[in-house]
């Protein structure tokens, strides 16, 4: 009998343990939406940290919040006069700049994917209305974190989170970069002799558009046919 009541015990208490872990991972995926969003519009405010010094040539705060309140056509005529007169900072303080916003990108590149992990790709269920997108996050990390984000987007595109067009560009830019032919089409090339855009290069039409299909993408209309040996970088 005392061993009957002792195995009722340990029934119940492994019950219990097994409830409670249930409540814990339930309440590890709660969240409120507007923290999801705020996550991701402070990750997208340190993106721009230093990129937007180098990119507009200086360091004065005032100057970068008037040249931040313009707007987008304001922006483009400001961005293409300082290009044309050349105005950059000294190239020892943009390095420096680039040293540390290369830190900010790999720090927010583990933060993004931390939060996908956990919630998943930002839609308006999980993030809210009108949440700010994650992309240039995707777009700035480092070459060498694509190895282990990109299976992560991938699934995210399989389950309808992620819009697949984002996820097939990056892929692809990550292909070249390792010296492969692009699969998805996504790149195009500026051929400087006729200063017109050239369709993406790829190897194979099937082949592209197989892999297009399985991620949701439309087929590939304009491309160029290439062996696997030139497409690389095209």
């Amino acid at each position: 009998m005392v061993v009957m009541r002792t195995f009722c015990s340990i029934l119940l208490a492994v019950g219990l343990l097994f409830v409670f872990i249930g409540c814990a991972s339930t309440q590890s995926r709660e969240h409120n939406p507007s923290a999801y969003r705020a996550e991701l519009e402070s990750i997208l405010e340190t993106d721009q940290q230093y990129r937007s010094m180098i990119s507009w040539g200086t360091t004065d705060p005032a100057e970068l919040a008037q040249l931040k309140a313009l707007d987008d056509e304001a922006h483009m005529a400001e961005y293409v006069r300082r290009n044309q007169e050349g105005i950059k900072l000294d190239p020892e303080v943009e390095n420096t700049l680039w040293e540390k916003q290369t830190k900010i990108d790999q720090r927010n590149t583990t933060r993004l994917m931390e939060l996908v992990d956990q919630y998943g790709w930002p839609t308006t269920e999980s993030a809210g209305e009108d949440f700010p997108s994650p992309v240039p996050v995707l777009i700035h990390m480092p070459m060498e974190d694509m190895d282990w984000v990109l299976p992560k987007l991938l699934d995210e595109v399989l389950e309808g989170r992620m819009d697949p067009n984002p996820y097939a560009m990056i892929y692809d830019r990550k292909q070249q970069h390792d010296g492969k032919p692009q699969l998805y089409g996504k790149s195009q090339a500026f051929d400087s002799k006729t200063r017109t855009i050239l369709p993406p290069a790829i190897v194979s039409i099937e082949e592209t558009n197989s892999a297009r299909e399985a991620i949701g993408l439309e087929p590939l209309d304009e491309y160029r046919i290439t062996d696997a040996s030139t497409a690389a970088g095209q």
